[in-house]
């Protein structure tokens, strides 16, 4: 990626328990739970529970079988354990396998769809069945899911003043303590009535971040009713839900989700192909619950597709909406969202401080293909001068992606210093920024080849030593406030001794930037009692070998590393020095070049290594060391290495921050690196907003070890 190249009451028990242990024996000898759903149960985990009759009989085949898997993909995502819910030869199935749920979306399975009423019937006789929300719903409520994703509940039907047609969901939901995420109730139904109907069995009804309250109505956006009550956010949602939970309500919450814009219809046109639909299942004489499968399937002729794409942007945007609210409902469940309110999160604190180096880059990149050596020759080149140091790009890179952060560094009283002031964008607080007149602002001279790729480097680095124990001392407050501390290798020994002390009393981690193979080690010649706050480091290649080498790994020289060309023996030597530093950190996130990265850590990938909320709290779940590789994709037209493994850590670090998982850490990580590998630049002018599609993507990785 970096170039082309190279109770028991509630207090006693807890509110999860005290759901799930009635229901035990019911559970074990009628129901089936997936191991991984089995676990995240008994660990309190984020679960999102997704209903079959989506998949049996809400749409045709293969765009079942495809909606159903990408769901379970965005929960995964998100950091919540997907439980697709199904009866499959009499076994009701809370999780299904890849295969099973292959075998109940194809064509042949024909799968009874599955509601209150049912569920017995269908257990007795070894039979299949599709889950609607109903029968969804029962099943969470015994094996203790409190989230549940599905596209549009059940309602009372248009004529329901006459037929008394009354979906059953309704009345489940006044019996189930699980929130409900759905984009509202299906267009085809009669909303208003609906909405009474739920208020008379309690059901508390919200909207999604709509302070209009608008209730959305399936297809379209708007229903022209209104819920009682706004989330502005996953955690207010989730904070309802577990006082819900914690007051013994056993009664739904009905979170209704727009669908996203880009795929919302006209409420014209949709009312058009609905009174359609209508008109030709009175013709066919359809009537009881094949209903709305049926209409569903003839509104999406006469749409001509346009409503089942529809269906499949809203459930897929539902489901990643309910795996955020499921995180932090598990969060609360193991208390780490106590967190300030947004009042005190202003600008100026909860941000992460930066301490290191500045320094003024002037780049010399060769013309020509020519194979530059150490003799003494003169050779044709471009010159670039910018700021760098790996202290100010990440303090750069990380504000214009986190959207703050506070730098503490020492410039001269010179040209070079004011010239690094007035670079660095005003979202990155300064004030900690010294002028030395002992010292020139630091300097640094790299020589490129045609290909971009750096050969030599030279520096004056003296002023780093004004960044001294008593700065630090002086900015405790900056550091209390801060959610992580991220530091280079330029700051002296006991300047790193002041930075850990004070980070271990206020539990602070710190993430180490290694910055030169050379000096790559130089924290970890401290007392490790010190150097324990350092739960993150971001080496090259060159510098992983260097802390490998300190904590005993095999001896490797720079050349032998230098010639690691495939995929494999770099992995392999990555492998070994990983284990060797593991122990003494929680996680290396290490640059390889054209390969792309790799994540060597103690971390589960499902589990963010920050709490998400406006004050982030780191919350490691500090399970097996595994090491994971993440591919790049390959990057023509590089201008520039310089910075690109800087901006890469400052990605990873703004997505942490953001309570993201691993694979979108990496994801935004990759973003911010290929930019700066198109600029001449450390930092590109303009990386990228919270809006840009990697902050939704996560890479897909392979597991290399696993201890």
């Amino acid at each position: 990626m970096f170039s082309k190249f190279g109770s028991c009451g509630w207090k006693s028990c807890g509110w999860r328990g005290f759901f799930r242990a009635p229901l035990r024996k019911f559970h074990h000898s009628l129901i089936d739970v997936a191991p991984e759903v089995s676990q995240a149960l008994q660990n309190a985990a984020p679960i999102v529970a997704l209903e079959s009759t989506i998949i049996t009989h809400g749409m045709p085949h293969p765009q079942n079988l495809e909606t159903a898997l990408a769901v379970e993909d965005i929960v995964r995502a998100e950091g919540a354990i997907p439980a697709t819910i199904a009866i499959l030869n009499g076994r009701i199935k809370v999780g299904l396998s890849g295969e099973e749920l292959r075998l109940l979306a194809s064509p042949e399975m024909k799968a009874i769809k599955t509601s209150r009423r049912d569920l017995a019937h269908i257990v007795s006789t070894a039979g299949c069945g599709g889950t609607t929300v109903a029968g969804t719903l029962i099943v969470c409520n015994a094996v203790g899911i409190h989230v549940f994703a599905t596209g549009g509940i059940g309602g009372v039907h248009r004529d329901g003043h006459i037929t008394m047609d009354v979906s059953a969901d309704l009345v489940e939901m006044g019996r189930a303590p699980v929130a409900v995420i759905s984009s509202g109730v299906k267009s085809i139904l009669d909303i208003p009535r609906t909405l009474e109907y739920l208020e008379t069995q309690g059901v508390c009804v919200a909207s999604w971040k709509c302070p209009e309250l608008d209730f959305p109505a399936f297809y379209t956006r708007k229903s022209g009713e209104k819920a009682t009550i706004n989330f502005n956010s996953p955690l207010e949602a989730a904070k309802l839900i577990d006082a819900s939970l914690k007051l013994g309500l056993k009664s739904a919450i009905l979170i209704g989700v727009p669908i996203p814009e880009a795929f919302a219809m006209s409420e014209e046109s949709i009312n058009e192909a609905i009174e359609g639909a209508l008109r030709e299942a009175s013709s066919a004489g359809v009537a009881g619950k094949m209903v709305t499968p049926y209409l569903l399937s003839v509104i999406a002729k006469i749409t001509e597709g346009r409503s089942l794409v529809a269906n499949m942007a809203l459930i897929k945007n539902n489901a990643k909406i309910a795996a955020q609210i499921a995180v932090e409902l598990s969060g609360i469940g193991r208390g780490i969202n106590a967190a300030p309110n947004a009042a005190e999160c202003n600008s100026h604190k909860y941000c992460p401080t930066i301490i290191g180096g500045s320094i003024v880059d002037i780049g010399y990149t060769v013309l020509g293909d020519v194979d530059i050596q150490m003799n003494g020759a003169t050779y044709r080149a471009e010159t670039k001068i910018s700021a760098g140091g790996v202290g100010r790009n990440l303090a750069e890179a990380i504000s214009k992606l986190h959207g703050t952060a506070r730098f503490i560094s020492a410039v001269g009283a010179d040209q070079n210093g004011a010239f690094i002031r007035s670079l660095m964008p005003k979202i990155c607080t300064t004030d900690a920024l010294i002028a030395d007149r002992a010292h020139p602002t630091a300097t640094c001279a790299v020589v490129l080849d045609s290909a971009g790729d750096c050969k030599i480097v030279v520096g004056d680095m003296q002023i780093h030593s004004s960044i001294t124990p008593d700065l630090i001392k002086r900015n405790e407050q900056n550091i209390v406030d801060s959610p992580i501390i991220v530091i280079d290798a330029n700051l002296t020994h006991e300047t790193m001794v002041m930075l850990l002390k004070l980070c271990q009393k206020h539990k602070k981690p710190v993430f180490f930037e290694p910055t030169d193979m050379l000096i790559a080690s130089k924290p970890f010649e401290l007392d490790q009692e010190l150097y324990g706050a350092i739960k993150f480091i971001s080496p090259n290649i060159h510098e992983l070998g260097a802390i490998g080498r300190f904590f005993g790994a095999t001896e490797v020289s720079f050349t032998e590393i230098s010639r690691l060309q495939e995929r494999k023996e770099v992995l392999e030597f990555t492998e070994e020095m990983s284990k060797a530093i593991l122990p003494h950190v929680d996680t290396i996130l290490l640059t390889l070049g054209r390969h792309g990265a790799f994540v060597a850590t103690r971390n589960s990938p499902s589990s963010g290594f920050f709490s998400d909320g406006v004050c982030p709290t780191y919350a490691p779940s500090m399970g097996k060391a595994t090491g994971r590789f993440y591919a790049a994709e390959e990057i023509l037209n590089v201008v520039s290495v310089c910075g690109a493994g800087d901006n890469f850590a400052s990605g990873f670090i703004a997505a942490m921050l953001k309570g993201e998982k691993e694979g979108v850490c990496v994801s935004v990580g990759f973003e911010a690196a290929k930019l700066t590998l198109g600029s001449s630049k450390t930092v590109p002018d303009t990386l990228f907003d919270h809006n840009h599609q990697c902050w939704n993507r996560s890479i897909v990785s392979e597991e290399i070890f696993c201890l």
